[in-house]
């Protein structure tokens, strides 16, 4: 009868055995691709220390794996932070051209993952609310967040006077003439800054539709097109770590191959001087 009963029990304990070698070690795996550790593992080997066995020398490996891996990660982390000025100027610029080509999200994972920064978190608020309209919140608030970035605090005028002036404009075209003469006395004419251009802009009260508005302002209206000419001309007056200038990726393309245009002994001149006309991955040479 001992016999048996302790078969028995020597049984169970095997079958006991058997699924927890089945059934916990799946689970196990389970859970590390999930990147996360059980915090026991039937009462046995595994405590909540970061998922390092409590055990002996069956966890030794596994704690050193991930000691390793920790380290690996932390190293390249480091290596990561340790761009050049000239490295994190070339990503900005990558970015801001990608975000010219709507690719977004793109941009998000660059600037993620090599820790760098678009643009100052106060330049993305003001070209935000200038792209939206939301010109009390650029003049009241935006503004003076970027006045102590700035290195020429006097630009504000100049900004100040912009951002009204589109007001203004978007007003009248609204048919909005009240809410436009008080822009034009109550704002534009206090800052003392471009009084010839003041009296112009007044002139365009006696427009008749916006159509007529339009053609003497030399101005596409109110919208996307003339929200974004407005912002830049706004951002040169911004320092480049701030804010980068417009296109500028495009810009140093175009300087880079009006050089080799230059330098080229045998340049036809009827060629179109657009970078579409040129291969970029190449230097520009005219054969005979």
């Amino acid at each position: 009868m001992q016999a048996n009963g302790a078969g028995q029990g020597q049984n169970q304990e095997l079958a006991c055995l058997s699924a927890a070698q089945n059934g916990e070690s799946s689970s196990t795996e389970e859970a590390h691709s999930n990147g996360l550790i059980p915090s026991n593992n039937n009462g046995n080997n595994v405590n909540n220390n970061n998922g390092a066995p409590s055990g002996g020398d069956p966890g030794a490996p596994a704690s050193s794996a991930a000691a390793a891996s920790g380290s690996e990660m932390g190293a390249t982390l480091k290596k990561k932070k340790r761009l050049s000025q000239s490295e994190e100027d070339v990503i900005r610029l990558i970015g801001q051209h990608l975000h010219g080509l709507g690719l977004n999200q793109t941009v998000d994972l660059l600037m993620q993952e090599s820790g760098c920064r678009l643009e100052h978190p106060a330049a993305t608020k003001f070209r935000n609310h200038v792209m939206e309209g939301e010109w009390d919140k650029v003049a009241e608030n935006d503004l003076n967040e970027l006045k102590s970035l700035m290195h020429s605090p006097n630009a504000i005028v100049r900004m100040k006077f912009l951002l009204l002036q589109q007001k203004y404009l978007e007003y009248l075209e609204d048919g909005k003439v009240l809410e436009a003469l008080q822009v034009l006395r109550g704002e534009l004419t206090p800052l003392k800054y471009n009084t010839d251009r003041i009296h112009l802009l007044s002139g365009y009260l006696m427009c008749s539709h916006a159509e007529d508005l339009r053609a003497k302002a030399e101005w596409e209206g109110k919208g996307t097109a003339s929200r974004s000419k407005l912002l830049d001309k706004l951002q040169t007056y911004l320092p480049p770590s701030v804010m980068l200038p417009p296109r500028r990726l495009q810009t140093l393309l175009r300087q880079a191959v009006e050089l080799q245009r230059d330098r080229c002994l045998y340049h036809n001149t009827k060629l179109d001087g657009s970078l579409d006309s040129v291969s970029l991955l190449i230097d520009h040479v005219c054969s005979r």
